[in-house]
C-alpha cells in the first residue's frame, strides 16, 4: 500500500524517538506523542500535530503522487533553557531532513517554516512551537 499524507506522524515519531540525544534530554521516549493525546493542559514533553495537507495536482490517472504536509511540534519543559535545548535538537533533526524513507513513508524533504515561544501558566511549563513543511511521496 502506498504512503499517504496521513502517515506523516510515523515519520515524525521515527526521527525523534530514535535519536538518543533527544530521548536523554526528555528522560523518556514516551514523552514524544501526537498532540491528540492531551485534552486539557499538556505535560512535559514533545507533541506533534498535522495542520494541513496540500496534494500536488498532477496528471496521474488515479491520485496525486506528492503531498506537502504542514505540521507543528510543541515542546513543553519546566526550565526555559531545557525547552531551548529540546527545541534546538528537534530543529536539528527535522529541518532539512534527508530525502529518504522513514517507517515505510518516502519523503522528499522537510524544512522548518516558523517558531515561537511562550509560557503555559496552567501547568507552569515553558513552550516552544515550531512549524515544518514536509513533502510526502504518495
Amino acid at each position: 500500500m502506498a504512503a499517504t499524507s496521513l502517515d506523516t506522524g510515523k515519520v515524525i515519531y521515527d526521527v525523534l524517538s530514535t535519536d538518543t540525544t533527544l530521548v536523554n534530554l526528555l528522560g523518556s521516549v514516551t514523552k514524544i506523542q501526537p498532540s491528540a493525546i492531551y485534552t486539557a493542559s499538556p505535560k512535559e514533553g514533545i507533541y506533534y500535530d498535522i495542520l494541513s495537507v496540500e496534494n500536488a495536482n498532477t496528471k496521474t490517472a488515479n491520485k496525486s503522487i506528492l503531498s506537502t504536509v504542514t505540521f507543528q511540534i510543541e515542546c513543553f519543559m519546566p526550565v526555559y533553557r531545557d525547552t531551548l535545548k529540546v527545541g534546538a535538537r528537534v530543529q536539528y533533526l527535522l529541518d532539512k531532513l534527508a530525502h529518504a524513507t522513514y517507517k515505510g513513508v518516502p519523503t522528499q524533504g522537510c524544512i522548518m517554516t516558523g517558531q515561537s515561544t511562550d509560557f503555559d501558566g496552567n501547568n507552569q511549563l515553558y513552550y516552544l512551537q515550531m512549524s515544518f513543511s514536509i513533502r510526502i511521496l504518495t
